[in-house]
This record gives C-alpha cells, structure tokens and sequence, in this order.
C-alpha cells in the first residue's frame, strides 16, 4: 500500500495559486482572441465585403499584407481606388497601393473625389461615374476592388451605383443597404444622397449620369 503524504498548506496555498492562474490565463484567451481577431482584421481588411461574388468587392485602405490577400484569394484583377491628395501636386496617400498593383501588373484606376451636386447641368462626379461603369462593363477587368478610406461613403455610393445598373435594385434598395454598410450620416448629405435617390440606371432607357464615354484616361498597369 503506497501512502501519499498530505500537502502542507504551503503546498496546497502554491497548487490553488497556479489553478487560479490557469482560470485567468484560460478566459483571458476566450476573452481576447475575438478582440485581436476583431483588431487584426480592422487594421488589414479594414471593412471588406463581397458586392457581387467574382465580379465586384469594396473595402476601406487596405494593408500591403491586407492586399495582397485579398487580390490572392479573390483574383482580384483590377483595383478603383477613390482617394486622391487634397493638394494636387502631391502625391496621393495611397501611393504605395499603386505602384504595387503596377508591379504586380493589376489594373489600377484612380477616382478623384468629385462634387456630386451642380446647380445646373450634371455634377462633376458624373465623370467618374462614367468611368467606373466602364470598368464594371467590360469582364476582362473583372474581379475589381473598390476603395475609399473607410470603405462606407464614397464606396458606398459606387456601389449603390452597381447595385442599380447591374443588379436592377430600385434607389431605396441601394441606399438602405449604402447606409447599413457604414454611411451613418448619408440621410444628412443633401449631395450624395440626392445623386442617388435620383439616379437613373441605363436599363431604364435614360442616359442621365451614364452616358458612354472614352475609355478611362486614369488606367496603369
């Protein structure tokens, strides 16, 4: 018969240390893999979603490990992005985006910010409006990223765009789904709001914001 000796309180004050220990250690790793997850995509794939499988995705500035991920796994083929410097003599924040999709021979197109309201006449931002319907009409771009910043108001726009022109939603769709995307102050923006509550898409026989143009003067590959 094997006696085991008995602990002393020393030991058993050291043994429910190290269990409570591993107690912590164990919820603070339930607790925190979903916030670093959370913080990892934030920071890489900073509001990525699918817009139409294949065809269309959207997303906010993404990381070069962040791109370069999303471009492996969708076969992204072309990249829009709609941020440009406030100056136009400098160089554009997203630079380095650019000339990696240079390198990596992507489509790269560039959208400066336009104002989406005239007082008479069609807004500016009618011509890249044209231009990303281009984009979007010819499949040898296809997959494309588009990207602003966040990846909720100026995307969300172009995309409520798409979702007229190729997946025949009506303009209430496309805002409600622009607003739940992020846009949380469209209602508030008279310009882009009014843009797209009346936009007419092509298929409906109007040519009002997207009548055919030169192909886009702003491709590098």
């Amino acid at each position: 018969m094997v006696v085991v000796p008995k602990m002393t309180s020393k030991e058993a004050g050291m043994r429910r240390l190290v269990q409570a220990s591993a107690g912590v250690l164990l919820i603070a790793m339930i607790v925190g893999a979903p916030v670093w997850y959370y913080a990892y995509q934030r920071k890489h794939f900073r509001n990525f979603r699918t817009v139409r499988t294949g065809v269309l995705y959207r997303s906010g500035q993404l990381t070069r490990d962040g791109l370069k991920k999303v471009i492996r796994e969708h076969s992204i083929r072309t990249v829009i992005t709609l941020r440009a410097a406030d100056d136009p003599s400098e160089m554009p924040p997203d630079w380095e985006e650019e000339e990696f999709c240079r390198k990596e021979e992507i489509y790269h197109f560039r959208l400066r910010p336009k104002c989406w309201w005239a007082p008479e006449g069609d807004p500016p931002a009618c011509e890249n409006v044209r231009r990303f319907l281009e984009v979007l009409d010819d499949p040898k771009y296809h997959p494309v990223l588009v990207h602003c910043f966040a990846g909720s108001h100026r995307t969300g726009a172009y995309c409520a765009i798409f979702r007229m022109e190729y997946d025949r939603w009506d303009n209430d769709e496309a805002l409600n789904e622009v607003f739940n995307a992020g846009y949380e102050h469209l209602y508030q923006e008279e310009d882009v709001l009014g843009f797209l509550q009346n936009y007419q898409p092509r298929w409906k026989g109007s040519d009002r914001h997207s009548v055919s143009t030169s192909r886009a003067d702003t491709q590098s590959r």
